[in-house]
């Protein structure tokens, strides 16, 4: 039986252990002023607990693929609209259901400022994303169904992938 802690000894060897090259975080302006931002009927402030929760694995992976050591990544969001929309007057009992439909894609706008170790900026800007493909995303109809902001969130993740640097030549970003 000596052998057993061997064995688990030895599988968590091999288990990488993750490292930060940079660090991205995200900061909102005015939630109560975001175009939809609401789930199940929750007011902004509390949409906005859930939103951070799933933002934070996002921005994790953006640190991981796309920052180099010691750069950080400040993400300012000034309006998001979420993908489908509320319409009461569909389910008289459950007035807050969001419907997911390709006429209303996900929106966000943010600002961002990438610096250096040092403190100089190396990027910055404005940016407005839009996707009107978003359903078709195979990944969608399985990890979609258990995240609120699926659909921004992979706005998101296309957005660093396009417009933020890899950290190697020999990175393919995903």
């Amino acid at each position: 039986m000596k052998t057993l802690p061997l064995i688990l000894g030895s599988l968590l060897a091999v288990v990488p252990i993750a490292v930060y090259a940079g660090t991205a975080t995200a900061e909102f302006a005015d939630v109560s002023e975001f175009t939809d931002f609401s789930v199940n009927g929750m007011t902004e402030e509390k949409t906005l607990k859930i939103f951070e929760r799933e933002l934070a694995d996002e921005l994790e992976k953006i640190s991981n693929k796309y920052l180099a050591e010691g750069e950080t990544l400040v993400i300012t969001f000034t309006d998001i609209d979420m993908a489908g929309d509320i319409q009461p007057w569909r389910n008289r009992t459950n007035s807050d259901i969001r419907y997911i439909e390709s006429i209303y894609p996900p929106r966000l706008k943010f600002t961002y400022v990438l610096s250096d170790a040092g403190g100089e900026v190396l990027e910055e800007g404005d940016v407005s994303e839009s996707d009107l493909g978003f359903q078709l995303n195979a990944a969608s109809s399985v990890k979609g169904r258990h995240m609120s902001f699926f659909y921004e969130l992979e706005l998101l993740s296309d957005w660093a992938r396009n417009s933020l640097k890899k950290k190697d030549a020999g990175s393919t970003g995903d």
